[in-house]
């Protein structure tokens, strides 16, 4: 077994243990059942923001180097899943939409301004790590399209301009594809119960099911895009149960819809994920975006690491397939961002240019990231102890990985089980692990 530890003494340091048969042990126990199998993950991975792009662009070509290596590459945290937006968003340099006001016909479309920071940020990603998979959301639709006639400030999509909207999309869909970018999967709006100062729009659940159902699925279908998925909500997970449910009852919408997206901001609500994983079995569960938001959170950089990794674990243990950050990369402020809407993130760029900063939560996520492959599988892990927090997977290789966080202020000891396996581990306070039972 190999251990990766993140404590006071280092981050990710690597130690090896020897396996230590104690079959008849039963105090203390963190135990695995590997033949106990659940969910199927995705990947991990954050968002292409213009934001990101943007810093990013502004670094040397040394300092791009290394954050592409930093998240994608074989010695950084090997994400394998990444987020963009349709149009523009908060953490973009402006509101910007691909067709000009007043266009009903779409004759002007075009996607020129993602040429200058997004999408040669994602290209540089997928030459080091090219089986990246991406989910893509949209903020608002073009103003004019709107009843507010804004793109910023809530609204709701015009009716007569349903089919207009998922026009738009498609075409983004295929645009992206002519530069070798294959967008995977889509959500039908990010946050569609909030009216922000910033590009949002609004759909009831019934909404998002009939422009899911009777025009956005339609519209990939007959463009060849097929294999693009359709995610709903993409919001919150306290109103979780409420919208699905919503949502689903249009007809048409289990066979249309294919996942349903959330976010972290209204807290844990592990118990209604896991009745969605149970209710909708054969859809996916993605979390869709997370961040440290400095308007809410100081800048402890400890608590924000156990922050995402708590939220983690137990959504995970609910039954999700799929982690996505927020931004990847910003600036000393935590932008930029039009609406002064900052947060933190993994990798952060100091003053000059070419000094990037590793956040602990760039670790605390890498201990998922680094080891837990695509196409694992969640298995049973049983914890007797309450100062631990705990998950397990299988990888497709048959590796056994499992992640134990001790956010306590005691030294935690434990067994770890395996089968006829065991090992005694001792955690520091305020820690993280890996263990890779089978190196």
């Amino acid at each position: 077994m190999k251990l990766y530890m993140t404590d006071c003494n280092g981050k990710m340091k690597q130690s090896d243990r020897k396996g230590v048969l104690n079959p008849g042990y039963e105090i203390n126990l963190v135990k695995l059942y590997p033949q106990i199998k659940y969910q199927e993950i995705i990947g991990f991975g954050g968002a292409f923001t213009e934001a990101s792009a943007y810093v990013w662009a502004g670094l040397s070509k040394e300092a791009k180097e290394a954050v592409i290596e930093d998240y994608f590459g074989e010695t950084g945290n090997q994400y394998t899943f990444g987020r963009t937006h349709i149009q523009s968003c908060d953490f973009s340099l402006g509101n910007r939409a691909y067709v000009e006001e007043g266009d009903d016909s779409l004759a002007g479309f075009s996607i020129e301004g993602d040429y200058k920071y997004q999408i040669p940020f994602i290209k540089a990603a997928l030459e080091k790590n090219p089986s990246i998979q991406f989910l893509a959301s949209p903020w608002s639709p073009p103003a004019f399209m709107k009843d507010n006639k804004a793109m910023n400030g809530g609204g709701h999509l015009l009716k007569k301009y349903y089919e207009k909207w998922a026009e738009i999309i498609v075409r983004y869909l295929l645009a992206y594809r002519e530069e070798g970018i294959k967008i995977n999967r889509i959500t039908v709006q990010n946050e569609p119960d909030a009216k922000q100062s910033w590009e949002s729009c609004i759909y009831t659940g019934e909404e998002e099911g009939i422009f899911a159902v009777r025009y956005l699925r339609t519209a990939l279908d007959q463009a060849g895009l097929s294999d693009v998925s359709i995610l709903i909500w993409d919001h919150n997970k306290d109103m979780i149960v409420e919208r699905t449910e919503e949502t689903f009852s249009v007809p048409g919408a289990d066979k249309a819809i294919d996942g349903i997206a959330f976010h972290w901001y209204s807290g844990d609500h592990f118990e209604s994920l896991e009745y969605i994983r149970q209710t909708y079995p054969d859809k996916e569960l993605v979390f869709s975006e997370g961040c440290v938001e400095y308007s809410r959170f100081g800048d402890d950089q400890q608590a924000n690491a156990e922050m995402y990794v708590h939220d983690m674990i137990g959504n995970f243990k609910a039954g999700t397939n799929g982690f996505l950050d927020w931004n990847l990369l910003l600036d000393g402020q935590g932008g930029p961002n039009h609406r002064e809407n900052y947060c933190d993130s993994p990798l952060i760029c100091n003053g000059e240019h070419n000094q990037v900063r590793k956040n602990l939560s760039y670790y605390y996520i890498g201990h998922f990231s680094r080891f837990i492959r695509p196409g694992a599988r969640r298995i049973l892990v049983s914890n007797a102890n309450s100062g631990l927090e705990t998950v397990a997977f299988e990888n497709p290789n048959g590796s056994k990985i499992v992640v134990v966080m001790n956010a306590g202020e005691k030294e935690q000891n434990f067994n770890l089980r395996c089968e006829n396996r065991s090992w005694a581990i001792m955690l520091l306070p305020h820690s993280i692990m890996t263990a890779c039972l089978d190196e």
